[in-house]
């Protein structure tokens, strides 16, 4: 009988990615996909290391799984980030695999059926992974990776720290990856990085060639590309946003602030100022009709006082992105910033993002509003669990119809309402 793996995913779009490599690798040597934990053989996880909540949840998950009767791998970033804590919740560990080692899930899939345990591979894989990829089943959303790694060295991050040094996939093998997703029917394409913006640094290859290359491609499909630093697009923003015109891609764009303050940004050690920042995404939206903005700001770094704070909020008001993720800071395992002996107060870091998140809960929902009584084109892309579908428009926000369409198709709505969080339309 074929062996049979459960897989559960945490984290970033990148992890979705890899676990569909991992699915696609399994597949490839006879294994079955089962949907339930207990219908399977062998249980995958493949963990995030990006924020200590998260963590924590794997942990506990992991400590739930210890000691059970089915053989548990464990993948992904926490293991590289923090090893001892994943041996210690789940001492029984069949094997754990680190991010750029998941190729050799096919080999330890075989030898954990056979009994054996406690086996580790943080090798590096010698062959790209895309080529084993494979879209996520019963679905018309896949994520397909560019890159990872990044070129940062951010203070605060230990992301980098698991996924190493930037390594960028071909154009040629990303076309062919994407043809092969459109043929097998996906229509939401995500084009997935730790940072978009740093494709092809490592292989003379450029970002703007690679969209307009996928835009070549012809078919009822959009793409949304992923978050990219402000100080990588600086030099050719505009390339970028007239490629992205196209109808091809969604009007999105997701580009991190982390903090109103270059004071800040320096600690951070991230490597644009504010005033850069502002640049880019205001020549985005000038030159993208209806663009979406997406950014992230963390709350409370150490050293942040009130009125880098205000300075933050100021910046949020004024530039109005549609949607803001806020995280309080948190430290992570072999950062330089959980050394610092500049800690906010936790009280205060729970106060200052209670305040940015009402702002931006106003935002979003006055962002929001403007959109009732248009009508636009929105990819039918997921069943609603409470009637209806949902699917986005081209400025890939989030639309609830309550009316049974197919999945995959493009259809003109109406947008009747608003929410904060989503718009409702009808056909």
């Amino acid at each position: 009988m074929c062996p049979r793996f459960y897989l559960e995913t945490y984290g970033c779009s990148l992890n979705s990615a890899d676990s569909d490599i991992i699915a696609g690798r399994l597949i490839r040597t006879g294994a079955t996909r089962v949907a339930t934990l207990e219908d399977a053989d062998v249980i995958v996880l493949n963990t995030c290391g990006v924020k200590e909540p998260t963590e924590n949840r794997i942990i506990h998950r992991l400590e739930q799984l210890s000691g059970g009767q089915k053989p548990v791998i464990v993948t992904g970033c926490l293991p590289k980030i923090s090893f001892k804590r994943v041996q210690t919740a789940i001492p029984d560990f069949a094997a754990v695999i680190g991010p750029q080692s998941i190729l050799s899930i096919e080999g330890i899939f075989g030898r954990v059926i056979a009994g054996e345990r406690g086996i580790v591979s943080f090798v590096p894989d010698s062959e790209s992974k895309l080529k084993f990829f494979q879209g996520p089943p019963g679905s018309v959303i896949c994520t397909v990776p560019i890159c990872e790694g990044c070129l940062g060295t951010c203070s605060y991050c230990a992301v980098r720290l698991a996924r190493s040094s930037l390594k960028s996939y071909l154009i040629d093998e990303i076309v062919e990856t994407v043809q092969r997703c459109i043929h097998l029917g996906y229509r939401e394409i995500r084009l997935t990085a730790q940072d978009a913006g740093a494709f092809g640094h490592d292989t003379g290859e450029h970002l703007v060639d690679l969209l307009r290359s996928l835009d070549s491609l012809v078919g009822e499909h959009r793409f949304r590309l992923g978050m990219f630093n402000p100080n990588l697009v600086i030099d050719y923003v505009d390339e970028l946003a007239k490629t992205m015109c196209s109808n091809h891609f969604f009007r999105f764009f997701h580009v991190p602030l982390q903090s109103g303050s270059d004071t800040i940004l320096k600690k951070m050690s991230r490597s644009y100022s504010l005033s850069e920042w502002s640049h880019v995404v205001t020549r985005l939206r000038e030159q993208v009709e209806h663009a979406t903005l997406a950014t992230d700001v963390i709350v409370g770094f150490p050293t942040e006082r009130d009125i880098d704070f205000d300075m933050t909020v100021a910046i949020v008001e004024k530039i109005r992105p549609d949607i803001v993720n806020i995280s309080k800071y948190g430290d992570r395992p072999g950062t330089l910033a959980s050394r610092s002996d500049g800690k906010v107060d936790t009280l205060v870091k729970k106060e200052r993002s209670r305040r940015l998140s009402l702002i931006v809960d106003r935002l979003a929902l006055e962002n929001n509003r403007r959109w009732t009584d248009r009508t636009d084109s929105v990819l039918i892309s997921e069943v609603n669990p409470l009637g209806g579908v949902i699917g986005r428009n081209r400025s890939y926000k989030l639309v609830m119809i309550n009316q049974g369409l197919k999945l995959g198709t493009t259809v003109n709505v109406r947008i009747v309402d608003a929410d904060r969080t989503h718009l409702v339309g009808c056909v």
